[in-house]
């Protein structure tokens, strides 16, 4: 049996995680005072209220012990372990996670696979429901390691936000970018780098009109043929700003006379340090085959 693990920074929605069984580690976010989990005894929208109110938050990483006692367990049980991190270039825990992986296999022979994302939220989550839907049709654990490598270099995102503090705050964007983007009035278009998997600055949009035409024009910069686009399924993310995700899900459909787009939420472990007015669109920028189209 393979056995699933991921972190909160899939931001999976719990009726996922729950029905593939998929074990998330913990990431635990603080306001400097109080140490919360989400879901558990705060949610993502009051965390972005406090945000907007001046409050400001961080995350912790997965603890080493915490990877220690999981995997542990699985190999115990005669288990194979596959654990998909959040993108290394956001935090940290994919390297505290290959020394409890490492820890592991001195005292045991298993099979214990660890994969850097590249990605974040539900981008990254998408693959780790791709795997989970391999597992259930029995799939060996090269196969899903194929398509994850696929996916970790093609998944790609056009995002952007309304407000810079958010980005200054959490450390992606230098005091300088910071003031010279408020007194421009300038709005940033992002990614997440497909050579270290670091949040980027790829663009700038001088005020914030046509910023579902700009983001779309970003998408496809990076696609040989358009048709690329209409054969799979998109994801628009956001923060807290539903109207402008259902917005550029309706733009993308009238621009690519396509249904299939998603619509997902951005949680507060990732949302912390983008801020709730965060919007996006994530795609492939080629396609694989069957995963490519997705249903949960």
């Amino acid at each position: 049996m393979i056995k699933l693990f991921c972190d909160m920074g899939a931001d999976i929605p719990k009726n996922l995680i729950e029905k593939y069984d998929i074990t998330v580690f913990t990431m635990a976010i603080s306001d400097g005072d109080n140490e919360y989990i989400l879901g558990e005894n705060i949610d993502r929208l009051k965390v972005f209220k406090e945000m907007k109110e001046g409050v400001v938050f961080n995350t912790s990483q997965v603890t080493y012990k915490d990877y220690y006692d999981k995997f542990k367990q699985e190999v115990s049980k005669g288990n194979e372990v596959l654990y998909i991190s959040l993108s290394s270039g956001i935090t940290g825990t994919y390297n505290t996670a290959i020394m409890a992986k490492n820890a592991v296999l001195e005292e045991m022979d298993a099979r214990i696979e660890l994969i850097d994302s590249f990605n974040a939220v539900f981008g990254y989550g998408s693959m780790v429901i791709k795997s989970a839907k391999m597992i259930r049709e029995n799939k060996s654990l090269d196969e899903i390691l194929k398509l994850l490598n696929f996916l970790k270099k093609h998944i790609r995102y056009a995002f952007t936000v309304e407000d810079l503090k958010y980005l200054y705050r959490g450390g992606r964007l230098s005091k300088t970018k910071y003031f010279l983007g408020n007194l421009l009035n300038v709005c940033p278009i992002l990614d997440v780098s497909k050579e270290d998997g670091t949040l980027r600055v790829v663009d700038r949009i001088r005020g914030k009109k046509n910023l579902n035409k700009k983001l779309f024009e970003n998408v496809k910069s990076h696609i040989a043929d358009i048709d690329v686009l209409k054969k799979q399924t998109l994801f628009v993310f956001h923060g807290d700003c539903e109207n402008k995700a259902l917005e550029l899900k309706e733009f993308l459909q009238n621009e690519l006379d396509v249904d299939d787009v998603k619509i997902y939420t951005v949680d507060a472990v990732i949302g912390c340090h983008t801020g709730p007015d965060i919007f996006a669109v994530c795609y492939l920028d080629e396609l694989y085959g069957k995963y490519d189209k997705f249903e949960a």
